[in-house]
């Protein structure tokens, strides 16, 4: 009696709480039902890892039951999520909504204090990414003057496929470095061989840690309590090895710089800490010194994987869909010959740059971009969003909305062309380097260098999937940050 007493007021108050929790303020956006603790994870991992279903399925559901703006909790914490190009847009270019959470898991990686650019907001924030966009481009970033940097690169890949000319191989390692080396020489002065071991051993790591996914990320006591089942001790792992490479690089640099001509960014950055004395300033002394090393592995992670990982999409693509892949070798051979591109040859190029278009919005690299949060009480498409509440963009929701792309679920380049194929036409829809404030620093480079590549790579290969291996889908993995495409085997062969 006793016991069934016990159940009827533990399902009692069970009720109650979730009565409680469940209540939204005044104008908040609807979502799914949230469980005591947990939030809605509860749905999302049984829909992840018991269904083995992608995310983008549960965010696309969600949307049609709770509309273009919709909440949810990921453990304690309450999002609001944006399904809306136009809402984006709004929220993006509103510097209220332009925090960043503070959670441990972006601590980590720079000595466990939040420093650089990405996962910083407030002042800090807005003080380096103004010097860092001023000095990057004094040196060249997003300038003509990258042209022959990046084609030394292309060159040097062009190269190692060479070797590996009608062999199955996984392209999925292979931009790294390449890709990285032409933004250090301006930042750092340094150029990386492709298969430098070191380098090769930083990138297994970074991208064991965007591959990260635990619950220990929301709640901070798992790491304590229980290190190993959390998954805390294996991330750990992979934090020290690049913050480490970067550490004694500017311990090196601090010491050898006199203070002479600056060479590139970093001896900028050391110049501006040896001469600020306001001990407020992200540029002050220690701190300054510890925001360098940070702002590098921002430059740095963001060098090694993005771009590199959109080229590995493009070859993956365009040998599943061999016609697009003729298209475009068909205007690279019209336009650029045996000749090496040039940046020139964009403006006469339109199927080339609508084949990158399609790309980046088939792939959705970043699927929901990194995680704002409100700074002050916001209005949002509408509704009321308390302070402090994450603010995130279902940014692949966007770029497979069929009713704007009617076909989005195509691999097909002609949607960014004129009727006449003669021009690109720009998609206010496609949002791949995000938006507004917080639009990604490196957006220009990366585009001109995802067009060097690109040209480069399919002038002298045809790429084909690998008739002896399981043949590719376009399917990604689920993963923290950058959605990768599951492992496969391609074959390059040389046309000319």
């Amino acid at each position: 009696m006793v016991f069934l007493q016990l159940i009827a007021v533990f399902t009692v108050l069970l009720g109650v709480l979730m009565i409680v929790i469940n209540r939204k303020p005044k104008n908040y956006p609807k979502g799914p039902l949230l469980f005591p603790l947990l939030g809605s994870l509860p749905q999302m991992m049984w829909h992840s890892q018991v269904q083995k279903l992608p995310r983008s399925i549960l965010r696309d559901e969600y949307r049609r039951r709770y509309g273009k703006v919709y909440s949810m909790k990921l453990g304690p914490f309450p999002v609001v999520v944006l399904t809306d190009h136009n809402i984006i847009r709004e929220a993006w270019n509103n510097l209220q909504i332009c925090g960043r959470p503070k959670l441990h898991g972006a601590a980590a990686r720079t000595n466990g204090v939040v420093r650089g650019i990405l996962f910083q907001d407030g002042e800090e924030w807005q003080e380096q990414r103004r010097f860092a966009l001023r000095h990057l481009r004094d040196f060249g970033f997003g300038k003509r003057s990258m042209e022959n940097l990046v084609m030394d690169e292309v060159t040097e890949l062009i190269k190692g496929f060479r070797r590996d000319s009608k062999k199955p191989i996984s392209t999925q390692t292979r931009f790294n470095v390449a890709v990285l080396n032409s933004l250090w020489s301006i930042v750092a002065g340094e150029r990386y061989s492709h298969d430098d071991p070191i380098l090769q051993e930083i990138i297994k790591s970074i991208h064991r840690s965007l591959e990260f996914r635990g619950l220990v990320f929301f709640f901070p006591w798992l790491k304590d309590w229980f290190p190993k089942l959390s998954g805390w001790e294996e991330y750990m792992k992979c934090m020290p090895l690049s913050y480490e490479f970067l550490s004694k690089f500017v311990k090196d640099r601090l010491a050898a710089y006199d203070g002479g001509e600056p060479e590139h960014f970093t001896d900028v950055f050391i110049n501006e800490i040896r001469r600020t004395t306001d001990p407020n300033s992200s540029f002050y002394k220690e701190r300054g010194e510890a925001t360098l090393i940070a702002t590098l592995l921002d430059l740095f992670v963001a060098g090694i994987e993005t771009t590199s990982t959109s080229l590995t999409y493009t070859l993956l693509y365009l040998a599943l869909f061999p016609e697009k892949q003729k298209k475009l070798q068909a205007e690279i051979d019209r336009v650029v010959g045996t000749r090496l591109p040039t940046f020139e040859d964009r403006k006469r190029m339109p199927y080339t740059e609508a084949t990158i278009q399609e790309v980046l919005r088939f792939s959705s690299l970043v699927p929901t971009g990194l995680i704002h949060k409100t700074l002050t009480d916001v209005t949002l498409g509408g509704f009321n969003v308390p302070k402090n509440h994450w603010v995130m963009a279902n940014l692949q929701g966007v770029h497979h909305d069929p009713e704007i792309w009617g076909d989005p679920e195509n691999f097909r380049p002609e949607r960014f062309l004129s009727e006449n194929g003669e021009e690109v036409v720009k998609h206010e829809a496609l949002l791949p380097f995000s938006f507004g404030k917080r639009v990604c620093l490196g957006e220009s480079l990366a585009r001109d260098e995802l067009f060097l590549f690109i040209t480069g790579i399919f002038q002298a290969f045809d790429v084909e999937t690998d008739p002896n291996s399981p043949r590719p889908t376009t399917e990604q993995l689920n993963s923290n940050i950058i959605a990768i495409p599951k492992p496969h085997q391609l074959v390059l062969k040389e046309r000319h």
